[in-house]
């Protein structure tokens, strides 16, 4: 009797995801994201569905240290881009539209550094060239693509379906 009902109580936790396991400890959080997330204004927290959590890149290529941080909004997921020490944070996705999605609802993501070429993506069009350091992103066994700056805004380029 025992042995069901712990063996029905590890399944029923295994199934879901805890809600614990999304929480950050400020702790783990530096002073320059917390201070950029802060200026987000309501309702927007950092997220910690991934692990890291955030990116140092240097998404322009101006050789300063710039922070992508995983946030959320509610039950929609986004990348809040934290340039230091200048311009307010630019997000993407968490409610927010960016390449016709408000959800960025990404499974894992890295820095693809500006001095690794793109790959061409699944559309055929010419990969970019990058200013600055870039971040891949990956729906697991759905697709990926590379955001990165194009000298104006974020941008987006396809890179697997």
């Amino acid at each position: 009797m025992w042995l069901g009902t712990i063996t029905l109580l590890f399944i029923l936790t295994a199934s879901k995801a805890s809600p614990l396991q999304n929480i950050i400890s400020e702790y783990n959080v530096p002073d320059v994201i917390r201070k950029c997330v802060e200026t987000l204004g309501n309702g927007y927290l950092i997220s910690g569905k991934i692990n890291p959590f955030y990116l140092s890149v240097d998404y322009d290529g101006d050789g300063n240290a710039d922070f992508a941080v995983l946030i959320k909004r509610g039950e929609q997921q986004g990348i809040a881009i934290c340039p230091t020490g200048r311009a307010s944070p630019t997000i993407l996705g968490a409610g927010t539209e960016f390449h016709q999605m408000r959800d960025l609802d990404f499974d894992a993501w890295q820095l693809h550094p500006k001095n690794r070429r793109v790959e061409r993506g699944a559309d055929e069009s010419p990969p970019p060239r990058l200013q600055g350091d870039a971040i891949h992103v990956v729906w697991e066994e759905r697709a990926s693509a590379i955001l990165y700056w194009n000298g104006r805004s974020f941008a987006w380029y396809q890179q697997g379906d």
